[in-house]
């Protein structure tokens, strides 16, 4: 079972959490199993995010909160469902699929397999670095100091195959800065 790295770390949304992780074999699947907890809620429209405005967008911060308290199937979906709608040539949709395929490399890492996060870890990086050779921060987030505690976490796992520490032991948490002051009090 998955625990949160930290059950009082700051929250970017007021969205509540879902009653369990998902993670394939340990639990029902949370929209194809009738006992999952999202099963037949349907698809909540997240709307098109808007980079500059990323504090608008409600799902963008969910995903974070739920990336930051390991919830990793979720903030993949969370990511995902923003990337649908975004154009795929673009740094958003880069932005969103760095993240995506971080959360995955972690729910890969949980399940001890090697290939599977090696492979989604280093997609990861690389698509959070294409946006970083044109935006130190983007939507947020310091890309750069994002890239170095993400590569420095998966180092050991990435380098010593069948080594599996603790994922979320010192854990690189998604910081979200320069949220502007009229909105800061509502955020976490």
């Amino acid at each position: 079972m998955i625990k949160a790295p930290d059950e009082h770390y700051q929250r970017y949304s007021q969205r509540p959490f879902p009653p369990y992780r998902f993670v394939l074999g340990e639990n029902p699947h949370p929209t194809e199993d009738s006992q999952g907890h999202s099963y037949r809620h349907g698809a909540e429209d997240p709307g098109i995010i808007k980079p500059d405005k990323w504090y608008e967008n409600e799902t963008y911060q969910y995903g974070v909160d739920l990336y930051n308290y390991a919830f990793w199937w979720e903030s993949h979906e969370a990511f995902e469902s923003l990337w649908k709608k975004v154009p795929k040539d673009g740094l958003t949709s880069n932005f969103l699929q760095g993240l995506i395929k971080t959360s995955a490399a972690f729910l890969k890492w949980h399940l001890k397999n090697q290939r599977g996060c090696e492979i989604l870890y280093t997609g990861g990086i690389g698509h959070l670095q294409k946006v970083l050779d044109n935006s130190r921060e983007y939507m947020g987030l310091n890309l750069m100091n994002n890239i170095a505690r993400v590569s420095l976490h998966f180092r050991e796992v990435i380098a010593q195959p069948n080594q599996w520490p603790d994922p979320l032991m010192d854990y690189p948490f998604i910081v979200l800065e320069n949220v502007p002051a009229n909105i800061e009090g509502i955020l976490g």
